[in-house]
């Protein structure tokens, strides 16, 4: 979600703090799953913090074969990417076998290597500029995208590339549907688990048995049609356009929300429909602001 601060005079009091409207939210909050940011929230969109470089040591050369050039600049985009898609910080062997494999590609066809790697230039301070509702889309594209390229080239008989290879290890494919081009991760269903933390929070209560919800949300996924195979893949989007919506919400609206969670989550016979609506009704509210 992002921020607009106003510009004030030198010596005037700001119109807005975004760090007090931060700290204003930890304690409205507090005990809940909001009290805590998630790391697309966070100010570098990445889940090890910040990953930018000096441009001195960006420009740093760590190979050179045929006239090209690989610098430190090109192994950190990678490593950046690969902690963006596995929505985990890799371990300190995990970055340096992945930079190592990086510059042998390099080191045996330097211009394919390169131009491999061109999409990624950049990447990490257009991440840095979008909002979280935004970034989880990125995301959602780039999983989808990568995992699906990646499946047609096991199908073909190759392994996984190496930077795909240190995503899966944190964030594996769970199910695939080819028809659909659809790919459900393994931190999706976890998404769609902390969806349901937060809307039962709402009427404090929290999910009573979480090992069942889980399985049946994997069993779901077997029978899952087109349309609920796309909702649960991108489970992970659904949740920061709740987690935005709520955090934005008045005292008003909120308690209002509070009301309605209540009447439906004591009728359901099944919460995790109440739960869908209730991301329904966000996703809604924040595309008319956004509009």
């Amino acid at each position: 979600m992002s921020t607009q601060v106003s510009a004030a005079p030198a010596g005037a009091t700001p119109m807005f703090d975004a760090e007090q409207a931060r700290g204003d939210a930890a304690r409205r909050w507090a005990g809940t799953p909001l009290a805590t940011e998630h790391w697309l929230e966070q100010a570098s969109g990445f889940p090890g913090g910040d990953v930018s470089l000096d441009p001195t040591e960006a420009a740093t050369v760590v190979a050179a074969a045929r006239g090209y050039r690989l610098t430190r600049g090109h192994l950190a985009e990678t490593v950046a990417f690969a902690e963006f898609l596995a929505g985990e910080a890799l371990t300190a062997e995990e970055r340096a076998e992945l930079e190592q494999d990086v510059v042998d590609a390099f080191e045996d066809s330097p211009k394919r290597a390169l131009r491999s790697l061109r999409p990624l230039s950049g990447g990490v301070q257009r991440v840095a500029a979008l909002n979280p509702v935004q970034r989880a889309q990125r995301r959602l594209q780039a999983l989808t995208a990568s995992y699906l390229l990646e499946l047609r080239r096991q199908a073909d008989g190759h392994e996984l590339s190496p930077l795909m290879t240190a995503v899966s290890r944190h964030n594996p494919v769970v199910r695939h549907w080819a028809s659909a081009g659809v790919v459900l991760v393994a931190d999706a269903l976890a998404a769609r688990m902390e969806q349901h933390r937060l809307v039962l929070c709402l009427v404090d209560r929290g999910i009573d048995a979480p090992a069942l919800l889980a399985e049946r949300l994997l069993a779901r996924a077997e029978q899952a049609g087109r349309l609920e195979a796309a909702e649960l893949a991108a489970s992970e989007l659904r949740l920061l356009l709740l987690r935005a919506w709520l955090t934005d919400l008045g005292t008003k609206a909120l308690a209002t929300v509070r009301q309605d969670v209540a009447r439906a989550v004591q009728s359901a016979l099944d919460v995790d429909i109440v739960v869908q609506h209730v991301g329904y009704r966000a996703a809604l509210e924040v595309a008319d602001q956004a509009d």
